[in-house]
């Protein structure tokens, strides 16, 4: 899972906004920005390092060459040897460093809520964010429909890429 650059503010506003709501999180009015801030540099840092680690297993399986389904092992490797969280744990590793830096950041005045309290709050909120690449995906797919028997091939990838970068412009994701 991923989460576009388009949405980290927004999803970011929203968790703000349950854990005041719910009464877990209390931050001075002046303070909700900064805030809010931390916890985008958290998806950003986040979304920066699966770029980095995706891009690495492309390379690794360019320099071994390997076929490209090799390229999602070596990423998991990659992510592993790192202690990032990627695939199954996409969700829980941002999770973890946004309670981490609420825990520890000026900006947030007290934290009343457990971890496992505030986890359940934000889970929700990012994986409704971070569906959009899903979405993309089956949309993407659905377009290329007619070169479904060449998917795995460099020129589906290519084409692949090329008509995501498109909608993802479209849709304002990036």
């Amino acid at each position: 899972m991923r989460i576009y650059r388009g949405k980290i503010e927004p999803a970011c506003q929203e968790i703000l906004d349950r854990l005041l709501a719910e009464g877990l999180v209390e931050i001075s009015g002046e303070m909700n920005e900064e805030a809010r801030k931390d916890l985008e540099s958290v998806l950003s840092e986040y979304s920066r390092m699966e770029r980095e680690i995706s891009e690495a297993a492309k390379d690794q399986a360019q320099k071994k060459g390997l076929d490209y389904g090799s390229v999602g092992r070596l990423r998991r490797s990659l992510a592993k040897e790192r202690a990032f969280g990627i695939d199954d744990e996409a969700i829980d590793y941002p999770v973890q460093q946004m309670i981490e830096i609420m825990m520890s950041t000026p900006h947030v005045d007290e934290v009343f809520a457990q971890d496992h309290e505030l986890n359940r709050a934000i889970v929700p909120i990012l994986r409704k964010h971070m569906a959009a690449e899903e979405e993309l995906d089956k949309e993407v797919r659905k377009k290329l429909k007619h070169l479904e028997d060449a998917e795995g091939t460099v020129s589906w990838e290519i084409e692949y890429q090329r008509k995501k970068e498109e909608l993802e412009r479209l849709k304002r994701l990036t």
